[in-house]
């Protein structure tokens, strides 16, 4: 029977069946996971195993995530009264409806089942509770990296906001040999921002995710820091035809979106970065003129490229927007933003990234 609860707190300590439990870190939260299911703490290991016992603590948050064989065996439905919040297909084409509680404290992430992809999946986010429950109709019944991916991430990026991390949708470098100069390099799909920011990881840049990080304010209040939320990056075939260092991929069968997965480590030894603050704010995009050209940025125009990137094509509450539109205008002065118009085909991108690291620190 399906326990119908004001609480994940009290949903939780309903269930009869004992939880395996496992302490994990993301940055400087510890993030207490249950789970009844050991594929489960497999996977979590794989997401959250990246990150070290930090030297202090900002946070504590709890996530449990439970298997079940029906979706009317969730301990926790959605309400019949709610908010719907919105609904995007993702990459997969599985559809994710997000919902809210009346009075906005608790956030549903209820997954549609698609055939040979996914099953039905629910997520119950208490931010202000610190705590999250992910209900899943049976892991097996999940295609390879869904519910790391698209379930279990989206959760937990939701779970830990209450940290002042905010999601952005970029890629994330360092500085060859300077893991505490980074940049961001934005852009929509196909801009060019993936192939880039791997070139420049293979050149001997660090790399903190090709297509998501999160931002949040340093220990100093003053500035802004990229974090890594992931070690998997994603490669399709023109950065294979580009970058002979990533040949190992051709054997690796790509999805229909053509994307090849594998981890920073597998691009190069020693890239894989968690933190770093952030110099350069990079706007690729492909052309087809014959050299690449780079041009410098305005304050007034580049916070409007951030807007347009990070806010304006997303949808977000008033106060997400009101936070990340603060660290957006905090990074137009702490950092040097260019676009870079690459020549198709060119592979001078990480020199050019080189040139311009060595420039904003002079």
């Amino acid at each position: 029977m399906v326990v119908q609860l004001d609480t994940l707190y009290e949903a939780i300590q309903h269930r009869s069946e004992p939880l395996l439990c496992k302490d994990y870190y993301f940055h400087d939260v510890c993030v207490t996971c249950h789970t009844n299911h050991p594929a489960i703490i497999t996977i979590l290991d794989g997401m959250l195993g990246m990150f070290s016992e930090p030297d202090a603590l900002r946070g504590h948050t709890h996530y449990t995530v439970l298997s079940c064989d029906r979706t009317d065996q969730f301990p926790v439905q959605l309400p019949h009264q709610r908010r719907r919040v919105d609904t995007v297909r993702l990459l997969n084409d599985t559809r994710l409806k997000t919902y809210s509680s009346l009075d906005q404290a608790i956030e549903f992430q209820s997954y549609v089942p698609l055939p040979t992809v996914n099953a039905a999946a629910l997520s119950v986010i208490e931010t202000a509770q610190n705590r999250a429950l992910t209900q899943v109709a049976g892991p097996e019944e999940y295609q390879a990296g869904f519910l790391r991916r698209y379930v279990l991430l989206l959760a937990l990026g939701r779970l830990i906001s209450s940290y002042g991390f905010q999601p952005c949708h970029a890629a994330a470098i360092t500085a060859p040999g300077d893991s505490r100069q980074g940049a961001l390099i934005l852009g929509d799909s196909g801009s060019g921002k993936t192939t880039l920011s791997l070139g420049c990881a293979i050149a001997g840049c660090g790399l903190l995710g090709d297509d998501l990080v999160m931002l949040r304010e340093d220990t100093t209040g003053k500035g802004v820091d990229a974090c890594s939320i992931s070690d998997e990056v994603s490669v399709r075939s023109n950065s294979l035809v580009l970058w002979p260092a990533l040949s190992f991929l051709q054997q690796v069968q790509p999805d229909k979106r053509d994307k090849r997965y594998c981890t920073i480590e597998q691009i190069r030894s020693g890239a894989m970065q968690h933190q770093t603050s952030i110099r350069l704010l990079l706007f690729p995009s492909l052309t087809t003129a014959t050299e690449t050209v780079v041009t410098r940025l305005s304050k007034a125009t580049l916070l409007q490229e951030l807007v347009d990137q990070c806010i304006s094509k997303r949808n977000m509450s008033m106060q997400t927007q009101g936070h990340l539109f603060s660290l957006l205008a905090t990074l137009v002065e702490q950092a040097r933003g260019y676009r870079i118009a690459i020549a198709r085909g060119m592979s001078n991108g990480p020199e050019i990234v080189r040139t311009l690291f060595a420039e904003a620190t002079l």
